[in-house]
């Protein structure tokens, strides 16, 4: 028996062996049918109408009758979305109801119907609609902070029309800034597939509890997807269903990220990292609160700030007039700050489309934070973050980047003070005249208002 030992040992260890090598193959699920079977009928189809504008082809035949006016036609599009409760409200995209004349929402069971929009938020691409039905059911909100990436996703969506499409994948990576800084919402990313009609539909963890809202695709890229977290999502949703709109915190700093470099000239200990204060305004709630140029933020509330994009989040998602407390690096030295935000205002980023003019403008108006991410010099004015090539400001010279500080010899201080400009000008018939800055030269330019 003793000669016979080092070959059950031998043996014994194999099979230690073998059940840890095949160990990562027993968290892979045999299947995602119990997440659909659970969620099938709370997931809907949606459908929308809108009447939009073209140009008629020019025809010099029929220009003469029609003189080449705008003719309607109606718009349909398709996208996905949940139920969140039983008395009919539902969750899907902003873009996927924005401009709708018509909103119809289809159940599994293929009953119908017509939806009103509860309110919208373009920040985040989200919507809440609702359809008059009882006694539905409804999905259960998961922690989307307690994912991991590498975990298992299942998204659930009408996919180019094809209802109720099952699909697969991980959590690829999260805190995706997908706008830039210039909308808020840091998105969880997916490898699952994700295609034009999937918008809206909710992206579920193993337990069957959606945590994100599918909301982008990236053009010409392959097993990229992106979804709305459903902690940030529900503190949206809360907003649209009291109040029909989204408020959100304002500060009013410029801000900057430290690097290794600041962080030592700043005294920081080895390691640290924030977002140093580097402007701020005027009786703004920093100002109010005592808050110094030179600060340097590492924590606001229950959030750890590392990048400009942290603080804009944390912020935004403050209730403004709620106190927070904020841990901060002044001198070298650990201090504490109770800071109250305020009230950001709604349209600091305004899309200007014909039914404002003609222009084919998107300005965004300088603010501390503006002015700081930019990296501007003017304190004051209109920044054109999109031109389009097609649009009149273009053919006119207006360029990405340049600044609109005066038009027609007032300061330009805010979007409303734009659409004045236009309105004065048109009732005299003349052009706006522009004083813009561009690459810290001022140069006129005019924008004709018929």
């Amino acid at each position: 028996m003793q000669k016979q030992k080092p070959l059950f040992q031998f043996f014994f260890l194999s099979l230690i062996l073998a059940f840890v090598a095949s160990a990562p193959l027993f968290a892979r699920p045999d299947s995602f049918s119990a997440i659909f079977k659970s969620e099938k009928e709370k997931v809907v189809h949606i459908s929308t109408t809108a009447i939009v504008e073209t140009k008629r082809p020019q025809n010099p035949l029929f220009d003469q009758f029609f003189n080449n006016r705008p003719q309607k036609r109606r718009q349909s599009a398709l996208g996905s979305g949940f139920i969140i409760s039983q008395d009919g409200y539902i969750v899907t995209n902003n873009h996927v109801v924005a401009k709708a004349d018509k909103i119809e929402v289809t159940l599994f069971n293929e009953k119908t119907y017509q939806a009103k929009v509860i309110g919208t938020d373009k920040q985040t691409d989200l919507a809440l609609i609702k359809i008059d039905a009882k006694d539905l059911p409804f999905v259960m909100m998961g922690d989307s902070s307690a994912l991991e990436i590498g975990d298992w996703v299942v998204a659930i969506g009408n996919p180019l029309g094809l209802d109720h499409t099952v699909t697969a994948g991980i959590l690829s990576a999260r805190s995706r800034d997908i706008f830039n800084g210039i909308g808020y919402g840091k998105f969880l990313q997916t490898d699952a597939a994700i295609n034009p009609g999937n918008s809206g539909g909710p992206l579920y963890n193993m337990k069957s509890e959606v945590i994100g809202i599918n909301t982008a695709i990236v053009a010409g890229g392959q097993g990229l997807g992106f979804a709305i977290p459903s902690n940030l999502a529900s503190k949206i949703i809360k907003q649209l269903k009291e109040k029909g709109k989204v408020e959100r915190g304002w500060l009013g700093v410029g801000i900057q990220t430290i690097n290794n470099d600041l962080a030592e000239s700043f005294g920081l200990p080895k390691g640290t990292r924030g977002v140093a204060l580097t402007a701020i305004g005027p009786d703004s709630p920093a100002d109010k609160s005592g808050l110094k140029q030179g600060d340097v933020i590492v924590e606001f509330g229950s959030s750890k700030v590392r990048k400009t994009t942290d603080l804009q989040q944390a912020v935004a998602e403050t209730v403004p007039g709620v106190s927070t407390r904020v841990k901060l690096y002044r001198d070298g030295r650990v201090v504490y700050k109770d800071v109250k935000v305020g009230l950001r205002a709604s349209e600091d980023i305004a899309s200007l489309d014909n039914t404002q003019n003609r222009y084919g403008l998107r300005l965004v108006e300088v603010t501390p934070e503006t002015k700081a991410s930019l990296n501007l010099s003017q304190s004051y004015g209109l920044v054109v973050y999109e031109v389009d090539e097609t649009g009149l400001a273009f053919e006119k010279g207006l360029r990405r980047g340049d600044v609109i500080v005066e038009g027609n010899r007032k300061k330009m201080k805010s979007i409303a003070d734009f659409h004045q400009a236009v309105k004065e000008s048109k009732k005299s018939s003349h052009g706006v005249t522009l004083l813009v800055m561009r690459s810290g030269r001022p140069i006129f330019m005019a924008l004709p208002v018929k």
